[in-house]
Order: C-alpha cells, then sequence, then structure tokens
C-alpha cells in the first residue's frame, strides 16, 4: 500500500508494528509508540529552534511559544489519535533536521557552505528518510530558512541554497522512488502522479494556507466563516509586516513578501507537484509552523514592552492548549470513542453462529455533525469511523474474530454495506435469519 505511494520506509515500519496487533485493543500500543516518539523529537525541535531563534536574533519568545504551539496543532494530535499516521514524528522531523544540518553548515558572512559534502550528504540522507516516511514532512526543511528570511530580509543567498538544495532532494527522492517500484514490479497509484498545471495548483495552494491562517481552530473546508477569518487574518499579518518593515525600500518588501509566499509554496510542495488536491489536515504541520514562526515574529516585534510581550504569549499559548484539548476530545474522541462502544456492543449482542452474512448501513459522512454540533474537518475530525467505505467488512469480522476466537469463522463472513438507507433501501436485500443488519445511525440515536 505504502510502497505505490512513496512510503517505503512507513510501509517497512507499518509491517512492523501492525503484524504484531491481535486485537482492537492493541492499537493503543501503535499510538503510544507515536507519541513516545514525539516525546523523544520534542526536545530536537527546541534545541534546532532555539539554535536558530538565537543565530538569527529573533525573539526569544519564539522558541517556547513555537513548540507548545506545535503541540497544539491539529496534525500533531491526528499523529497521536490516529493509527494510521504513527509515522509523522519521523517524516517532520527528519525534514527539519535535513534542514537545519544544511543551514547551520552556511557561513553567515561568506554564505558559503562549508564541509560541503559532510554537510550535503548529511542533509540529503535524512531528507530521503523523511520523504519516503511522509512526504509532506520534509516541508519542514526550510524552516530554519524561513526563520532566516524574516530575520535578514537582504541576505538571501543562503535561502536560495536551501531552496536549490531541497529541490535536488525531491529529485534524487523522485528517482530512487521509481526506481523503488521497479524492483517491486508495481505501479505507483494514481494520486501520486506528477500533475504540472501552475495555476491551478497556485490557486489550490491558497486553501491549505487559509486552513494554516486558521491557526488551531477548526473549519469545515468550506466554510464561509472560515474563509472569512482567512482573508482578514491573512491581511493583518501582511500590514502590521509591512508596517514594522517600515524602514526598508518599499520594493525590498514587496520582494521580501513574494519570495516568502515562494517559500511557503516550496513547503508545502509534495501536495503540489501530485494529481491529488487533497489538503488535509496531517498534511500540514510545515505550513502551519511556518505561517505561526511568520504571525509570531511579526506579533513579537510589533509589541515593544517586555512584559507586555510575555503576558500576551501567555495568554495565546493558553489558548491554544485549550483548543488543542477541545478538539481532541470534542472534535474527535468522545463521537468515535461512542461509536466504536456502541457499534462493537451491537454487533457482539446480536451475533450468533448461524449469522452468515451482515448488512452494514454506514453512517453519513456529517452524521455526527448533526448530532453532535461539532465541526467536520476534511476525513479527520467529526466524522464517523463507519462512513468510509473500506471500514465495515474489516471492523465486523475483527469484532467477529475477537467475540468468537475463531479466525476462519470470520474470515468465512459475507458483509454487505451501504451508505445510509436510501442506498439500503435501493438494494432491496433480503434479511434471513442468517443475516446481521448493523444499522449504525439507529444505534447510535437509541444510545
Amino acid at each position: 500500500m505504502f510502497i505505490t505511494q512513496g512510503r517505503y520506509i512507513t510501509e517497512k515500519l507499518f509491517r512492523v508494528l501492525f503484524s504484531r496487533a491481535t486485537t482492537v485493543h492493541d492499537l493503543i500500543y501503535i499510538r503510544l509508540f507515536s507519541f513516545l516518539g514525539w516525546l523523544i523529537c520534542i526536545p530536537i525541535w527546541y534545541f534546532i529552534i532555539k539554535k536558530i531563534v538565537t543565530k538569527e536574533r529573533l525573539p526569544a519568545l519564539l522558541i517556547v511559544s513555537s513548540v507548545v504551539y506545535l503541540i497544539c496543532t491539529p496534525p500533531f494530535s491526528i499523529c497521536v489519535r490516529w493509527a494510521s499516521c504513527l509515522e509523522l514524528f519521523m517524516a517532520n522531523t527528519a525534514g527539519l533536521l535535513s534542514g537545519y544540518i544544511l543551514y547551520a553548515s552556511i557561513d553567515v558572512e561568506s554564505e558559503k557552505i562549508g564541509k560541503r559534502l559532510v554537510a550535503i550528504t548529511g542533509s540529503a540522507v535524512l531528507g530521503l528518510i523523511s520523504l519516503f516516511t511522509y512526504q509532506n514532512g520534509f516541508g519542514c526543511f526550510l524552516l530554519p530558512f524561513l526563520l532566516h528570511l524574516v530575520s535578514r530580509p537582504n541576505r538571501l543567498r543562503k535561502i536560495f541554497i536551501g531552496i536549490a538544495i531541497s529541490l535536488c532532494i525531491y529529485v534524487l527522492y523522485y528517482v530512487l522512488f521509481k526506481l523503488n517500484l521497479r524492483a517491486h514490479d508495481i505501479e505507483a497509484v494514481e494520486r501520486t502522479k506528477i500533475s504540472i498545471n501552475i495555476f491551478s495548483k497556485i490557486r489550490f495552494f491558497f486553501r491549505p494556507l487559509a486552513t494554516a491562517f486558521h491557526f488551531t481552530a477548526l473549519f469545515n473546508e468550506k466554510s464561509l466563516i472560515g474563509f472569512i477569518i482567512y482573508v482578514l487574518t491573512f491581511f493583518a499579518w501582511i500590514c502590521a509586516d509591512f508596517y514594522e518593515s517600515r524602514a526598508l525600500p518599499l520594493a525590498n518588501r514587496v520582494k521580501t513578501l513574494i519570495l516568502t509566499i515562494f517559500l511557503l509554496i516550496v513547503i508545502y510542495l509534495p501536495s503540489l507537484i501530485v494529481k491529488e488536491n487533497y489538503f488535509s489536515n496531517r498534511t500540514l504541520l510545515a505550513l502551519n509552523m511556518a505561517v505561526f514562526f511568520l504571525c509570531a515574529n511579526t506579533l513579537l516585534t510589533a509589541i515593544k514592552m517586555g512584559e507586555t510581550r510575555t503576558t500576551v504569549i501567555a495568554i495565546l499559548s493558553f489558548g491554544f492548549v485549550l483548543n488543542a484539548r477541545y478538539n481532541f476530545i470534542q472534535e474527535f474522541l468522545n463521537p468515535v470513542k461512542t461509536e466504536y462502544q456502541k457499534v462493537r456492543a451491537s454487533i457482539e449482542k446480536n451475533y450468533n453462529r448461524a449469522i452468515t452474512t451482515v448488512y452494514f448501513i454506514r453512517p453519513h459522512e456529517d452524521f455526527f455533525v448533526k448530532k453532535y454540533g461539532i465541526t467536520r474537518s476534511w476525513d479527520e475530525f467529526g466524522v464517523p469511523s463507519n462512513f468510509f467505505d473500506w471500514v465495515p467488512e474489516f471492523f465486523t469480522k475483527q469484532v467477529i474474530f475477537e467475540k468468537t476466537r475463531n479466525r476462519k469463522i470470520a474470515e468465512n463472513l459475507i458483509v454487505k454495506h451501504w451508505l445510509g438507507h436510501e442506498e439500503y433501501d435501493k438494494a432491496a436485500a433480503s434479511v434471513s435469519s442468517n443475516t446481521l443488519v448493523v444499522d449504525v445511525e439507529q444505534i447510535l440515536n437509541h444510545e
């Protein structure tokens, strides 16, 4: 599955971890793997950000506030609560380390790479690890160079070196990806094919950028209110940044803004160069951090009083923590926990050895939105687990296997599924004594 998506390391990692998971409960240990991985990686992020902020003479409050923000972002919670995203801590941290090695090797004055072979090789190896784990994680490569641009808008050679090397690593990765496919005698999935439609992709880019400017708040991707907040926040940042850098000529400020937007585009390049247009939250950690650095630096620069700076950052950080907790518990955990417990209990209660066929009526995508009044954000927040068409068969068979402790009985079970009662009624499927009907919405409406 993951080799065809260009994630060879993830494929191997999943085979090792999931082959040891026998029950649904075992997924706890897989999520703990991701959680412990982030516990190891967070100090690395702190160390690197501290080194960059100190070197670039940026506000010191950026260090702690950015790490707090990292933990509070929606992508971070997805890393921990979705066992299918357990690899993201590796991809994003390897991407950051890859960029930092190159960044740290470039001399401040001469802007030339010291120990060129060692720096480029180390950067390339970590970059390839990031790309072969989860491509969007490599966007973190450019975060050190973005902070350099914020601090020294007139010293651009270092930034261009970073962009050039990152693009070279992308090319190297693509060649190795194709060779890997050939070695396994398989074809890449359609969604990963290259799509060069510049204007269409640039227009698409401003949609994930909107999500990044929502910070930790969740909005539906089609939300008008979310779009308005994005526009207001985006232009407020531009106006404030232009005002704070008013000592520079207007042409220089415009050039810096254009280069900043270009850096953001390159940071999100893995999702912009492929055919699929899908900017889920899990792809956005690098872009989220980039937007935070830009806005937080502008805010801290605008506030001159040290005590006021500390107070504002403390209030914002506390707000991010509260909202992250709300996102995790209310938008995700409570609804799916109830769904899992109730649907599993219903299957276990009504199943007997005479059952050979299960008719599974999946809930609609917006069922949680209507029932609990929460926000649906892509497929990650506010969506019933059983909405997805790949869930019913595997979930039902797993529950039956755990109930009977007989894998053959579970494997021989026939599971048919439909989305909602509309499709089910249209199918006019006959129900017998050997049939179990699982209607998720009905089960949850009678909880």
